[in-house]
């Protein structure tokens, strides 16, 4: 678990540089362009950018490392038999609140920081690799993403829609994963 933990961190570190990199390529030739809503909403240049990065990655990498290193409270004798009922006493303490989850603060917050971490950590991952490669094949005119960008029409809606998928592939194979242990 430990080498894991360091692999993805590095990984989370690497990816989120990788953003950066692309993203300075055209922030230093024409500042206007940056989409970033921390820009363009509420004025912030690259100290409040970088600022804002490093709190987040701090509470992912936070999250992650109590999923990976601090005890679970949850400790159930009997499996449900679903998994929406595990989910709800996983959070809530009780069956039948699954839905609870979308609108409400669970209990057990210990367990949603664990959780928020694991799978935000690899959706990061895969947003910042994903923005990287946008970002390089635009600023360097790749013939082939021009191609894509033409067929697609706007790359950024198959770019977030690649990001929420991943969202909710990995908490449903964290939840399937605690699930089956049980």
């Amino acid at each position: 678990m430990k080498i894991k933990f360091i692999l993805l961190t590095l990984l989370l570190l690497f990816s989120r540089g990788c953003d950066f990199y692309s993203t300075s390529l055209w922030i230093f030739e024409n500042p206007s362009d940056e989409t970033n809503p921390l820009s363009q909403v509420f004025g912030m240049g690259w100290t409040g950018l970088i600022l804002v990065n490093l709190i987040l990655v701090g509470f992912i990498i936070y999250g992650f490392y109590q999923y990976s290193f601090a005890p679970s409270a949850h400790k159930r004798t009997r499996k449900p038999e679903k998994l929406t009922d595990f989910v709800s006493e996983l959070y809530f303490d009780e069956k039948g609140k699954f839905w609870q989850l979308f609108y409400r603060m669970p209990k057990n917050r210990k367990i949603l920081i664990g959780h928020t971490g694991y799978v935000l950590i690899r959706v990061i991952i895969v947003a910042s690799f994903l923005a990287t490669i946008h970002n390089l094949c635009q600023y360097y005119n790749v013939p082939a993403y021009d191609s894509f960008r033409d067929f697609v029409g706007r790359p950024l809606s198959v770019i977030y829609a690649i990001v929420l998928l991943s969202l909710a592939y990995f908490t449903y194979r964290l939840w399937r994963k605690e699930y089956d242990l049980r």
